[in-house]
C-alpha cells in the first residue's frame, strides 16, 4: 500500500490537470482513490480481486480520508 500523501503528491504535480479524471488499473486497496478524492478529483478504479475492491469501497466511504 502507498502512503495517501505520496498519491496527493503525484495528483498535484502541474502535469496532472485539475479537470482530467485519474485512473487506476490496478487500484488494490484504492490508495490512488482516496487521494484523487481527497483533491476533489474525479477517479476510476479497476481491480479484479473483489476481496480488494471491497477494501477499496469501505476506505471511499469513511467520512475522514487522510
Amino acid at each position: 500500500q502507498k502512503p495517501i500523501t505520496l498519491m496527493q503528491w503525484c495528483l498535484s504535480l502541474r502535469w496532472t490537470p485539475n479537470d482530467g479524471a485519474v485512473v487506476d488499473p490496478f487500484c488494490g486497496s484504492g490508495t490512488t482513490l482516496v487521494a484523487a478524492k481527497n483533491l476533489n478529483r474525479r477517479a476510476i478504479g479497476i481491480e479484479i480481486e473483489p476481496k480488494y475492491c471491497e477494501i477499496a469501497v469501505n476506505r471511499l466511504r469513511q467520512g475522514i480520508l487522510l
